[in-house]
């Protein structure tokens, strides 16, 4: 083991027990959890109508539930172009879907439009943008010696192990959220302009980190970092006017997501004091308040290395606006609010601390319990 870690770099050996744990873990789910169907990584219902282009007798079903948003953005992958028409009809809410692009697109390209290869693109989409997270915080990290380790926190997220079981888009979109911070703390202004509009047609509340950006760059005078963000709003813009001419059904399901400040936070709080000791409420409730904890030890670090977080802090307080509106449709289930607010715990990770006590790492220990608890038990 010695040998081990004088031979390689810290940036290769994180690597690496990246791939082998993430490797392991998608064979679980493959072989063990899914019985070696591809289809069972995008949990498809029963309830809404199945894409015209599977095969229900091939297509891992379950039974009396309403599937989760792999389906859809499964759905789109397999027709990203809406040729075939009864695509849409498989959409719960076609508007809000085809906002995010990138995901079921590029998972049509690589796969070169071959609809068996494409859920097994879309899943090797997601392990990839795993390994490429973790290999960006290294270099993030790379002339902060103390944090050279803490990459590896990645495997301890739990909205990673949810996105990877579940086929959808938040991953990649982290990815490129990700690096566009790594671009711009390294002075790459083109580049994280880049990032951060391909990012915002992977998830359109990216947005807000284009602001958050944006913000950071104006208050710590980088011009040409400003300069070249104020076209990277553009295609994501443009992608919506196209969605927009296409006068799809699903506008709602925006305006469902979210509501009046703290209403959603409210009667999370109701619905977990009236839940009981179940062992399922218990879990539920130790993942709320962690989450509400993981957003305030972000604001006590940036507030006292503010030089070295700024863009972290902008990012959580806009993030933490978005907590306080988003409704119970969001915050009702675990499943939903560790995926949409995944960015959080990567803005947790990329703090640069440099107190002695290792705050982050005790944190991410109880954060890692619950991943493990998720990939022991959720079925």
């Amino acid at each position: 083991m010695k040998y081990f870690l004088t031979k390689f770099s810290p940036k290769v050996i994180n690597l690496l027990i990246t791939v082998i744990v993430i490797t392991v873990v998608i064979l679980y789910l493959y072989f063990i959890r899914f019985q070696g169907n591809i289809t069972g990584f995008f949990r498809i219902g029963s309830i809404l109508e199945l894409s015209p282009f599977l095969n229900p007798e091939t297509t891992k079903i379950y039974q009396g539930e309403i599937g989760y948003d792999g389906q859809q953005f499964l759905s789109l992958a397999l027709d990203p172009f809406l040729q075939n028409p009864e695509t849409i009809t498989t959409l719960d809410h076609p508007v809000y879907r085809y906002r995010r692009i990138l995901y079921p697109l590029i998972s049509y390209l690589f796969s070169f439009g071959n609809r068996i290869l494409i859920p097994h693109i879309m899943v090797a989409i997601n392990y990839l943008s795993v390994i490429g997270i973790i290999w960006i915080i290294s270099l993030y990290f790379q002339f902060n010696q103390e944090q050279k380790w803490q990459p590896l926190l990645t495997l301890c997220i739990p909205g990673v192990w949810i996105v990877l079981s579940l086929g959808t888009a938040d991953l990649l979109s982290s990815l490129l959220l990700i690096f566009s911070f790594y671009c711009y703390r390294y002075n790459k202004p083109v580049l994280t302009a880049f990032a951060i509009s391909l990012a915002c047609l992977a998830r359109e509340t990216l947005l807000l980190i284009w602001l958050a950006i944006l913000l950071t760059s104006f208050s710590q005078n980088k011009k040409e970092q400003s300069k070249q963000l104020l076209w990277a709003w553009i295609p994501p813009f443009l992608w919506t006017i196209y969605i927009n001419s296409l006068e799809l059904p699903g506008a709602v399901r925006v305006k469902a997501n979210f509501g009046y400040p703290f209403m959603g936070i409210y009667n999370k709080f109701i619905s977990l004091l009236m839940g009981g000791f179940k062992g399922e409420n218990l879990f539920e409730a130790y993942s709320f308040v962690l989450i509400f904890i993981v957003f305030v030890t972000i604001l006590i670090i940036s507030s006292y290395h503010r030089k070295d977080n700024q863009l972290i802090q902008y990012s959580t307080l806009l993030y933490g606006a978005m907590f306080v509106m988003s409704s119970t449709t969001i915050l009702s289930y675990y499943l939903d609010y560790l995926r949409v607010f995944i960015d959080i715990y990567f803005f947790l990770l990329l703090s640069i601390n440099t107190n002695k006590i290792p705050i982050k790492s005790i944190l991410f220990a109880f954060i890692g319990l619950e991943s493990f608890i998720f990939l022991a038990l959720h079925s």
